[in-house]
Order: structure tokens, then sequence, then C-alpha cells
């Protein structure tokens, strides 16, 4: 089973200087020739040194760490996608259908009830809160549909992360829903009974999804990109840079 630990800058470190057969002593020439490089971006400094480095192997398995404020009594090996989460029974469901809030499956996408009434979300001029775009895209109404479980790739300085905050009382699509509907109290019903939790997950990189432009496809490139990431997010912590707080790998499942 072979992956980098990417629970810690320490053990990042360790596995990359392993994985690349690298010394203590090459990896700080390596931190110091992208330091002393006034040429090259720092990115383009490690892409160019790994397009140089014979790669002869691919890392089998990735780890995501997702972040997730589940409601008390969730199963937490329990990991289902959206669709499944707002059509199945599940504890989500349930919430929200105690603010009569319902969702069913339609052709291409899933429709939102409230009150037993149909919302038109193709009506932007109906609703005055809430991000109608993310919760449109949420439910399928755009041809790129977006039922994915989401993670990081290095939990090391996650909790710094802006990203962090913006879950830290309820999903997202809670939020946006009780101010799309005007529900009063829902985000906060929702926080009294749920904790914050950071699960990590083992994949095989086969089965992961780069949220990028042009993602990789092959384990053999997802293996490089992942590479350069790391290499980068090390030296960030090196030079004591602050963009390594925001600078995450993010992951679909």
């Amino acid at each position: 089973m072979k992956y980098i630990d990417a629970r810690t800058q320490g053990s990042l470190k360790q596995g990359v200087m392993k994985f690349l057969n690298l010394s203590a002593g090459k990896m700080i020439q390596i931190f110091m020739s992208i330091y002393e490089d006034t040429e090259r971006e720092p990115w383009k400094w490690i892409r160019d040194f790994l397009s140089d480095y014979i790669i002869d192997e691919t890392l089998e398995y990735i780890q995501m760490f997702h972040l997730s404020r589940r409601l008390d009594g969730t199963d937490l090996k329990m990991n289902n996608n959206l669709k499944q989460l707002l059509l199945e029974e599940s504890p989500i469901s349930n919430f929200f259908k105690k603010y009569k809030v319902i969702f069913k499956p339609s052709e291409g996408h899933i429709d939102l009830y409230y009150m037993g009434e149909l919302q038109p979300l193709d009506n932007e001029f109906r609703y005055d809160g809430g991000n109608l775009c993310y919760i449109k895209s949420r439910l399928g109404y755009y041809k790129n549909q977006d039922y994915c479980v989401n993670g990081f790739a290095f939990r090391s300085y996650l909790e710094e992360n802006n990203y962090f905050s913006s879950l830290a009382s309820c999903p997202e699509l809670i939020g946006n829903i009780e101010r799309l509907l005007g529900i009063h109290g829902m985000s906060a019903d929702y926080y009294n009974n749920s904790k914050y939790y950071c699960i990590e997950y083992l994949i095989p990189m086969s089965d992961v999804i780069f949220d990028m432009d042009n993602p990789p496809k092959t384990d053999c490139e997802k293996t490089v990109k992942f590479l350069r990431q790391a290499i980068l997010r090390l030296y960030d912590e090196w030079v004591g840079s602050s963009f390594i707080c925001d600078e995450n790998l993010i992951l679909r499942l």
C-alpha cells in the first residue's frame, strides 16, 4: 500500500524524501535553489525539477481529509454523496423534513420543495437570499453535476484555511437554503445538534478526482501533481509563507 502520509508537515517531508530518494541535505539544497532562482516562480522550478527527475513508480493511494459537521447520531463511517443524502432516508434529509423541506428526483436534477410547493429555482427574481447558483449547482441543474464528496490532500494548517471556518457552523447547503427560503433558526438548530469532524480517508489514487483545470487522469500524472503540491507546500513553510494555509489540493470522490 504505497502512499505519502500527509497528516503533518513532518510526515509529508519524510514521505516525499523517501519516495524521491532524497536526503535531508538534498531537500534543503532544493529549497535554497528555489529561493535563489529569481527567474522562475517556485511552482515553475518544482515543475521543471520533477520533469527532469525520473519517476518510475506511482502512488497507489492518497489520503483525503474531509471536513464535515455531522448531526448527532450520524454513522461516521457512512459517507454517502449528496444525492443519496437528500433523496434517501438519512439524518440530513430527516433534518430538512423538520422544516418542511424535501427533495425529489427529477429529470437531470433534484427538485426542492418547501411546504409542499415546488421551488422554481430558475426564477432568480423570486428569491432574495441564499446563493442560488450554488444551490442549483449542488442539486444538479448544470451540465457538470456536483454530488461529490470533497476533501483536502493535506491535513496540516487546515484549521487556518478559509474553507475551514466557512463549514464550522453548518454545511453550505443548509445555510444557503435557510437564507433562500427565509427559514429562521435552521442553521442554529443544526449547529446545536451536531459536531465538527475532520474525517481521514485512504483512497485508491485511481478513484480520486483532482479539483483543478485540466485535472490529471492517470495515476502517474496524479502522482506527479501531488508531489508538485507537496514540495511547494514544504517550501512555503520553509520560507515562512502564509500562503500555505489556503494552498491545499482539493480532492473529489
